[in-house]
């Protein structure tokens, strides 16, 4: 069994993201650092939804959700504006890498698109085991397990999406140490907030977190 992180986009991004596999396959027509260029931000935007936004809209008003809601609107904005430097006009040539990336950070699961990466077995059954372990009631002594789960978790959804995607990008050097240092301060902002967040979740808002990343986190069908 393969294991997956993988969110289900948006009826806009998946469309954009099919009409970037099909243009792909296709010779004329506009070009194609357009689609890609639609597509990357799309998924970098619904991304950070999925990973930290739409959870920190789980937990009841707070101060402490006021803090992640400003810590994740920041990595969000942060993320956006990066790739937007990153990306721009190129060759089909070029942006044909960036596609057969994408090809392979899409799955499908129970017959609906998916945006994500492969993940490590170990890892995730590590992962499942603790969301048991919540569910069982168990909250509190899984939380030192779930933050150095999670922390893990996040820096390969970086890499994959920061430091393999940019590989697909035709960037000078400077551009790459811009990318190199956005993503380095990217992840110590995420270990940060799972630092801050989970330590302080109590058992019913523990739930809430593991119930919504058990349902992005699986095996393929």
């Amino acid at each position: 069994m393969t294991a997956y992180f993988g969110f289900v986009p948006s009826a806009g991004l998946q469309t954009h993201i099919e009409n970037a596999l099909i243009r792909a396959k296709q010779t004329g027509g506009e070009p194609m650092y357009i689609i890609r260029d639609t597509v990357s931000l799309g998924i970098t935007d619904e991304l950070i939804d999925t990973l930290l936004i739409q959870l920190v809209h789980m937990l009841p008003e707070s101060d402490k959700r006021d803090t992640m809601e400003k810590l994740s609107n920041f990595i969000k904005s942060t993320v956006h504006v990066l790739m937007k430097q990153l990306l721009g006009k190129d060759t089909d040539e070029n942006v044909v890498k960036s596609v057969e990336f994408l090809a392979l950070s899409t799955n499908v699961k129970a017959g609906q698109l998916r945006v994500g990466t492969i993940l490590p077995d170990s890892l995730v059954a590590q992962m499942k085991a603790s969301f048991a372990q919540v569910a069982a009631g168990e909250g509190k002594a899984a939380k030192p397990a779930l933050a150095t789960q999670f922390k893990m978790f996040n820096d390969l959804i970086i890499k994959h999406y920061m430091e393999e995607f940019n590989k697909t990008l035709d960037l000078g050097m400077f551009k790459r140490k811009a990318s190199s240092l956005a993503q380095s301060g990217i992840t110590k902002a995420v270990h940060v907030a799972i630092d801050k967040l989970i330590p302080s979740l109590n058992q019913v808002e523990l739930e809430a977190f593991t119930q919504h990343y058990d349902t992005i986190i699986y095996t393929a069908d």
